[in-house]
């Protein structure tokens, strides 16, 4: 077993269940912080993680990047507090200093200056359409121009797995009920197109039997620095 599934695994022990399955710990977390690697992260990338949860992901994002570099938005703060202590040394969290908020309304403007990455990991599997089309109205209003958003999701399969409700799906620091939904990728297409931006989905498992699309600004070249498998 891997010193961060330990360290899963001890979380979950103590607080019960995390909103992440505790099974795959440390390889969904991992998976995504390579995935973002791929899409061209650096440690000088800004990067701001919306429903960063018991911060699994931001294991390894805190530690790769540059001081002041990491922001995440989660607004079950327990799930955060436990991450920090369990996941992370006081001196690593002052070097790294990375910033949290705790808004439920997926709120990015509340970082100052812009990021280079948007990702939302299990959050649009949860998410109603308004909550994701808030997220790419920040998307546009927070990244710079070459700005990636990369998000996991479930396609839906007929109209009838399409999600149409308003509400969030899911544990949350307001729920204890677990649940999952799926978004019609041409709804995707057609919010991405209207708000001039191009989506592309991906090939591959993601984490957690999701997939991945990546949202970009429409017209922008490939990122010279992502690496294809």
């Amino acid at each position: 077993m891997s010193k961060v599934q330990e360290l899963g695994e001890r979380m979950a022990d103590a607080h019960g269940f995390l909103g992440v399955p505790t099974r795959t710990f440390d390889e969904g977390g991992r998976r995504q912080f390579i995935s973002l690697l791929r899409e061209g992260l650096a440690p000088e990338s800004r990067i701001c993680e919306i429903g960063c949860g018991c911060l699994r992901t931001a294991y390894w994002l805190i530690r790769f990047l540059e001081p002041e570099r990491y922001c995440g938005i989660e607004p079950f703060r327990d799930r955060v507090e436990w991450g920090l202590e369990t996941l992370f040394s006081g001196e690593m969290l002052r070097d790294k200093a990375p910033r949290f908020d705790h808004n439920a309304v997926f709120d990015t403007s509340v970082f100052s200056g812009t990021f280079d990455f948007f990702l939302a990991g299990s959050i649009w599997t949860h998410a109603s359409k308004a909550h994701i089309e808030t997220m790419l109205d920040g998307f546009l209003e927070n990244t710079g121009s070459d700005g990636t958003f990369l998000a996991s999701y479930l396609p839906a399969a007929n109209p009838q797995e399409d999600y149409l409700g308003d509400t969030w799906v899911g544990t949350s620091h307001e729920s204890t009920q677990a649940g999952i939904v799926r978004h019609s990728t041409e709804w995707i297409d057609k919010v991405c197109r209207e708000r001039g931006l191009e989506v592309a989905y991906l090939d591959g498992h993601a984490f957690d039997d999701q997939l991945w699309l990546r949202v970009r600004r429409a017209g922008r070249a490939p990122h010279e620095d992502r690496l294809d498998d």
